[in-house]
């Protein structure tokens, strides 16, 4: 049975053989290597990379896959008493916060706008942000200390909330989030997450028997098409999270209960 830092590790290393964009790469790099000898099988990858790249150019491909996982979960009615919230860090960059001071809070701060907006309007609710680093080496402040710079520069008193840094995965984020909380059964705890990411969020939470409101922050696709913004860069990245939001998805399914 893996430790949980070796799975850290080994899924890190994974996604970065098999994320959409790197198989792009590789895939030209074979096609380059096969041409330089000219051998006649670099007509399969070159061709392969050139209807990719015409087909994320011209077709929301990268939306159409993430569509479906943000559509897993709406957004129900807010709860009229709300115990407490739970805060899922995503792509908040400590590095940045370390050399320039100033919170890197990336493509992924809608959580913490909506967990701003939820506290304030329920000052009754407990709140916890729970993130560490999911990067390999990190040597920067955890997403937890970015948070806490934006949560008070939204106005939040610092006392407040609760910040739990040492989480490196979304199943950890859980974990040690209901650690430190102690939630009672009958507590109606919301879960705020970007919306591509609330299957995995909330997988995990009942994994860990955390019975939560799932309550997804922001969303990157319409929930019907067409798009009519196309964008070769945001398509694959769009691509590559539902990607990586899938196959976390199959992994924790395969490992549940084995960890």
């Amino acid at each position: 049975m893996m430790t949980p830092l070796e799975f850290f590790t080994l899924s890190k290393i994974g996604w970065y053989l098999v994320a959409p964009s790197h198989v792009l790469v590789w895939v030209a790099l074979a096609a380059a290597v096969l041409a330089a000898r000219r051998h006649p099988a670099a007509v399969a990858p070159a061709t392969a990379c050139a209807v990719t790249v015409l087909a994320l150019l011209t077709c929301p491909v990268g939306n159409w896959a993430l569509r479906p996982l943000e559509g897993l979960y709406p957004r129900p009615a807010e709860p009229a008493t709300i115990d407490g919230i739970l805060v899922l860090g995503e792509g908040l960059n400590g590095a940045v916060l370390r050399d320039r001071g100033v919170p890197g809070v990336g493509p992924d701060g809608g959580t913490l706008l909506a967990a701003a907006a939820l506290a304030r309007r329920h000052p009754e609710a407990r709140v916890v942000f729970s993130g560490g680093s999911g990067d390999l080496g990190a040597d920067g402040p955890p997403a937890a200390e970015v948070a806490r710079h934006v949560l008070t520069g939204l106005g939040l008193d610092e006392t407040r909330v609760a910040y739990e840094a040492r989480s490196r995965t979304t199943l950890e984020n859980l974990v040690l989030a209901k650690r430190m909380v102690q939630p009672a059964p009958e507590e109606t705890w919301l879960l705020v997450a970007a919306a591509y990411h609330m299957p995995r969020a909330m997988l995990s939470a009942s994994r860990v028997g955390w019975r939560m409101v799932p309550w997804p922050s922001d969303y990157l696709t319409t929930a019907r098409g067409p798009e009519t913004h196309l964008s070769l860069a945001a398509n694959l990245a769009h691509l590559d999270l539902a990607a990586h939001e899938g196959l976390g998805l199959l992994v924790y399914r395969l490992t549940q209960g084995s960890r």
